[in-house]
């Protein structure tokens, strides 16, 4: 069985519709978002429109969920107050723009969808299972990931949130994480993973792939609705719009300080 993972599209409909055509035409049987439809990008209810249409599969994410309930505070932390104030003036623009029946469907989104594969059973959550907003990464220890599919019974940890691709293989299982499609993992693309499971030998291969979207839709787009220029910056260079960099590239950084 081959599962397509995406995470946090936050309102990027462009990267969700590449990141879409590229898994059907790899020939997925099944597609999981693994929360945060929407926040800072400029299309949350196409994004949620196009989510339902399709039946993709989705978690909440602490941004639905804030959505979904009326509220500009997402539980994330940013780079500084500043930050912090410019993403509850879009969170609020961003519930502005959705109907009731799009916050509905945002507030009623599971925290957890479990697959069972064969042998094996895939956990999918935002953050961490029962926190929206806990993380695991790059630098925790093996004896933590082990413990992490020890306590959900699972063979399979699939994680967003952080917007960092990531991926570690234990005796115990895989916990990964495919990036997002919106959250300034690289710069104007999106990225996205194809989980692999042989459903007869319980066989597991994890792969990552690169989507280019369409930068100038989502660029005029923002820049028409008078979102805060900062996140689109972010967009365009690769960089998480609570702040932190996914690179070490000093280029990159270099540039944040000039023009688009």
């Amino acid at each position: 069985m081959r599962i397509g993972f995406i995470s946090d599209v936050h309102g990027n409909l462009p990267g969700l519709r590449a990141c879409w055509e590229r898994l059907s035409s790899a020939g997925t049987d099944l597609v999981v978002c693994l929360g945060d439809l929407v926040g800072y990008g400029p299309f949350p209810s196409e994004v949620v429109d196009f989510v339902r249409l399709k039946g993709i599969g989705c978690v909440q994410g602490n941004c639905d969920r804030a959505a979904g309930r009326g509220r500009e505070d997402t539980g994330d932390r940013f780079e500084n107050v500043h930050w912090q104030r410019m993403a509850a003036d879009s969170m609020q623009w961003t519930m502005d723009q959705l109907d009731a029946g799009q916050r509905k469907f945002l507030r009623k989104l599971p925290m957890e969808i479990r697959l069972r594969i064969g042998i094996r059973e895939v956990l999918c959550v935002h953050g961490l299972p029962g926190n929206v907003t806990g993380s695991l990464g790059e630098h925790d220890t093996n004896e933590v990931y082990g413990f992490a599919l020890r306590r959900n019974s699972c063979d399979v940890l699939a994680l967003g949130h952080t917007h960092g691709m990531f991926l570690r293989s234990v005796a115990e299982g895989m916990i990964f994480n495919p990036g997002s499609v919106g959250g300034g993992t690289l710069p104007g693309e999106s990225t996205l993973s194809v989980l692999e499971v042989d459903d007869h030998t319980g066989a597991i291969s994890l792969s990552w792939e690169r989507v280019p979207f369409d930068l100038e839709e989502y660029s005029r787009r923002y820049s028409e609705e008078g979102l805060p220029p900062t996140f689109l910056k972010c967009i365009v260079l690769g960089r998480d719009p609570r702040g932190e960099w996914h690179t070490d590239d000093i280029n990159r950084r270099q540039r944040w300080a000039g023009p688009l």
